[in-house]
Formats: C-alpha cells, structure tokens, sequence
C-alpha cells in the first residue's frame, strides 16, 4: 500500500495557487507530504493559511509569470530556503472570452501568460532539476486544443496547443536528467474564471455534470508522485467523457 506521505520530503512550486485548479492543486499536494510554495499575481493568504489548517506546509509568493527574471529569483529562492525544487506546477493563465477575428492586445496578453509565462517558469526550474537529476513537471492545456473553442478566442485554443508541444519537447529532453514533463486538458471547470461563461447542457458531458478543480487536482497530483515516473510526454484529458480520445 502506498504510504500516504509519498511526497514527503518534496518540494513543490504552483503557480496560479490562490484559487481554482491552482489552489486545489495545492492543497492535493500539501494533503501527501509536499512543501508546496504557492504562486499567484493574486493574493495567496487563503491557499497558505487553508493548508497550514490541514496540517500541511506551505508558503506563498507574489509571483507575475510574465516576468522572465522575476520567475527566475523565485526558483532560486525556494532552491536557497528548501535546498530543492522537485515539482512545477505550471497552471497560471488566463482564458477570457473572444472571438476567431480577436483582438490583437487580447491575443498579446493571452499568448504572453498562457505560453510565454510558462516558459518563464520552466526555465526558471529546469537547471535546478537537471542538477538534482530529478524532476516532475505538469503544465495545464485544455480540450480547447483538441475541439477549439466557441466562447474563447482562438489565441486561447492557440496557447493551449503550444502548451502540449512544449510538453512534449520537454519530456524528450528531460528523461535523460530524470525529469519528467505531463500535461492535463481540463474541460468544463466549474471555477471562478469560468464563473461568466455560459454552461453547457450537461446532458452534452458523458458523466452529466460540470469538473470541480478537485477533478483536475487529482490527475495532477498522480502526474507529480511515484506511481506516474515511467509517464512522460502524455496530456490527461479531464473532461468528463467531452474528449474522448487524445
């Protein structure tokens, strides 16, 4: 039986942790033992004080991923605090509504976060891992890359079709270093960045209802512990049953 403590002794950077996916990604990792620093341009107090409640150990940061070098000192930081940074969680990004002709400051904003500001964060880690010969990365995409998307403009489906061919490129290059490099599409997330969005009819989603962040925490907590070393270059589609294939 897996001890439940499996991350213990691991150290975990999340970035978009104050709410949503990200703040349950956070309390899913903390819950198994992980040390997890807790990103967000938003305020984080919530997600830290929430898992030190549970028991669990946490600390936040104001982290901008669109900032290059301020991405960078974090990684260094937590490196000089925690001696490690075993674990990226890169799911900060921002998915407003659009249209396919766009708007090209939207387009800008939506490329920069979404594919630039995880690229921010995986350089930021990737020599420290690469040193440690260990590492689990997980970026977040969305089955906006397999189905495109209606409500989202097409920068956004764009930016999530980058996200899974950087997830490939990654775990090409990182399994000789012990790392590993995973994705999950999200579907319908019933969270606060979806609060606007119309729903769609459930009886559209095989299993009849919208995902909770927890449905997505999870995948991604498999896709950061043990039972997931041999898996790399793979996307999880969670999406209720919507995508049915990758």
């Amino acid at each position: 039986m897996r001890d439940t403590n499996y991350l213990e002794g691991r150290v975990a950077l999340v970035t978009g942790g104050a709410r949503g996916i990200g703040a349950a990604v956070c309390h899913y990792l903390a819950e198994v033992g992980a040390t997890v620093h807790v990103a967000d341009i938003l305020d984080v107090s919530s997600t830290v004080s929430s898992i030190h409640e549970a028991g669990g150990k946490a600390s936040g940061l104001t982290l901008d991923v669109t900032d290059r070098e301020g991405c960078a000192k974090a990684a260094e930081a937590i490196v000089a605090k925690d001696g490690r940074i075993d674990i990226l969680v890169a799911n900060a990004g921002i998915c407003p509504p659009g249209t396919v002709a766009g708007d090209w400051d939207q387009w800008d904003q939506v490329i920069d976060v979404n594919v630039h500001g995880t690229q921010n964060c995986v350089a930021a880690v990737w020599d420290h891992m690469v040193k440690a010969k260990y590492g689990r990365i997980v970026l977040v995409s969305s089955m906006a890359f397999y189905r495109g998307g209606v409500i989202v403009g097409t920068e956004y489906s764009a930016s999530k079709g980058a996200v899974v061919g950087m997830t490939r490129h990654l775990a090409r290059n990182g399994g000789q270093y012990g790392i590993t490099c995973n994705a999950v599409a999200p579907g319908v997330i019933d969270t606060d960045m979806t609060a606007n969005f119309s729903r769609p009819d459930l009886s559209s989603i095989p299993i009849q209802r919208l995902g909770t962040a927890g449905d997505v925490a999870g995948p991604i907590r498999f896709l950061c512990g043990p039972d997931s070393e041999y898996m790399t270059g793979c996307v999880l589609n969670v999406t209720g049953g919507i995508v049915l294939a990758a």
